[in-house]
Formats: C-alpha cells, sequence, structure tokens
C-alpha cells in the first residue's frame, strides 16, 4: 500500500501521507501543517492519512472558485478515501476542517466510522443570540493575554486585506493570543512551506460553504474537542448544536485555546484512543 500520492480534482493537486498503524484515520487538511501539529503518539495507535484539501493547493488555471459548495469539499474527500483505500476511517479536522468532517458525515454517513471535530467552526446559527468573540475575549482574557495580544499586534505585521501565504500567517501569529493557550507562543515553525489559497478559503465560508453547514441529528459518533481558552472559536459556541448530536463525545480541555492536540497532546491522544476504540 502506498505510503503519499496525488488526488486530482477538477484540476487541484491534492496531496495526502500515510504514517502510522492501527485505527484508519483520514486528517483534513494541510498534510505538512497537520503533519507537525498532531501528537506523535497517535501514530502508534492509529494508521493515519494526512491529506491536502482545495485551501492548500493552487488553483488552476481557469477554474471558477464560486462553483466550489460543500458538496465539492465532501466529494474530494471522498475521492481521497477511495484512493488511499481507506474503509471507513475517522475523518479527523481542526478548526475549518472539524467543519468540512462533519459535513463530509452528514453527506456520507456511510464511509464514516466517526468524526473528530477539533475546534470546529460551530453549524449555521450557533451564533444567534450569543456574546461575541471579541466580548468574550475583554471580558474572560487574563490581563497577561490582553498585555501580550498588544504586544504581538505590535510586533507583528498585521496585513489587511490579506493577500497571499504570507499575510495569513503573519495576521494568525498576530492574533495569537486568541489561539494559543501560551498568548506568546509563536507557530511560524509549523507553518514553514505551506502555500494558502485565500480565494478558495474566502468561498469555504460563504452560505453554500461552511457558512450553511448543519449537523442536527447527525448519527455519526462525533468526538467534540474544544478549548476553554479559545477566543477564536468559543466553547460556547457550540452549546445549541451540541444538544442536536445524539452520538456526541465532548471533552473541554481546561489548558488549550484552539489547539487542543497540540497543547495537550497526551490527554488529547489517550482520549479520542478511549472513543475511538469503541466505535
Amino acid at each position: 500500500m502506498a505510503d503519499s500520492g496525488t488526488v486530482d480534482r477538477d484540476g487541484f493537486q491534492l496531496e495526502w501521507v500515510r504514517e502510522g498503524h492501527g485505527i484508519p484515520m483520514m486528517v483534513l487538511g494541510s498534510q505538512r501543517f497537520y503533519r507537525r501539529y498532531y501528537p506523535q503518539s497517535l501514530r502508534e495507535h492509529f494508521e493515519i492519512v494526512f491529506c491536502d484539501l482545495r485551501q492548500w493547493a493552487p488553483t488552476p488555471d481557469g477554474f471558477d472558485i464560486r462553483t466550489i459548495t460543500r458538496d465539492t469539499f465532501s466529494d474530494d474527500v471522498d475521492a481521497i478515501r477511495k484512493a488511499t483505500g481507506l474503509d471507513r476511517p475517522i475523518v479527523a479536522g481542526q478548526s475549518q476542517h472539524g467543519s468540512i468532517a462533519l459535513a463530509y458525515a452528514a453527506h456520507s454517513p456511510e464511509h464514516v466510522r466517526g468524526v473528530a471535530a477539533i475546534a470546529a467552526n460551530p453549524p449555521a446559527g450557533s451564533w444567534d443570540g450569543v456574546e461575541s468573540t471579541e466580548d468574550f475575549f475583554q471580558r474572560d482574557a487574563s490581563a497577561e493575554r490582553v498585555a501580550a495580544h498588544e504586544q504581538n499586534r505590535a510586533t507583528h505585521r498585521v496585513v489587511e486585506p490579506m493577500e497571499t501565504s504570507q499575510d495569513f500567517i503573519h495576521n494568525y501569529v498576530a492574533n495569537g493570543a486568541y489561539f494559543w493557550f501560551d498568548p506568546t507562543f509563536d507557530c511560524t515553525p509549523l507553518w514553514e512551506g505551506v502555500e494558502i489559497n485565500l480565494p478558495v478559503m474566502h468561498q469555504l465560508f460563504k452560505p453554500e460553504g461552511l457558512g450553511g453547514y448543519r449537523v442536527d441529528g447527525l448519527e455519526v459518533p462525533v468526538f467534540l474537542a474544544l478549548g476553554r481558552y479559545d477566543y477564536g472559536t468559543p466553547f460556547y459556541a457550540w452549546d445549541k448544536a451540541r444538544k442536536t448530536l445524539p452520538n456526541l463525545r465532548y471533552t473541554l480541555y481546561e489548558e488549550s485555546a484552539h489547539q487542543p492536540p497540540y497543547e495537550q497532546p497526551d490527554e488529547f491522544t489517550a482520549d479520542l484512543l478511549a472513543w475511538a476504540t469503541g466505535l
């Protein structure tokens, strides 16, 4: 069985890499970033296929990005699943990729053993009537975190509007106090060699993409991992949606922000394995 490859989807070259042994699992998102991000210990228990999605690959000449929908991403995930020979894997994703994993499970539940959604963007309607992320940060963040945020913004370039991969990375680092338990953490090395397709990413969050996805009544088992100090996707944003998932394992990581696998790797590995073993 191959350890790496590329799947051509409408001219997008989606690279994938296989690592580890055990329970089959797909990790969605930039394979370069997430191979560094997820705990090495997972490779002892899971056969993991790390795979790119379209927002991590160049757009082919002449392709109309406006045609991309949630189903486009679901079809891409399924094509990679077939190409890598995975039969009913766990589909895992962090942040936007957790939402894509949930959308894929709703699209093709027969091909999914379970979804590991980590700090996932919540489904449509979740923000109605709840506190904004900025208000939450101002109310909840410690004086040290607020000071670190101000320092980060003063010392790292903030670019609006973003036009390049480096713009995206600069902004992510500058806003690190929203995304990392240690507000002074510099995540730049994780992004080395990663290209970000910003037009595709913008399309992803439109109503025909993640802006309109739902999880109501999704019966596929879901492992939802959220961070207590995540000021980008606060844990409370999932309060309504969690009640609609009949087969949910929910864990709130008390020493994590947007990155539980990276910030609490031992706890995350143990929790994910315990859930996955019971599927």
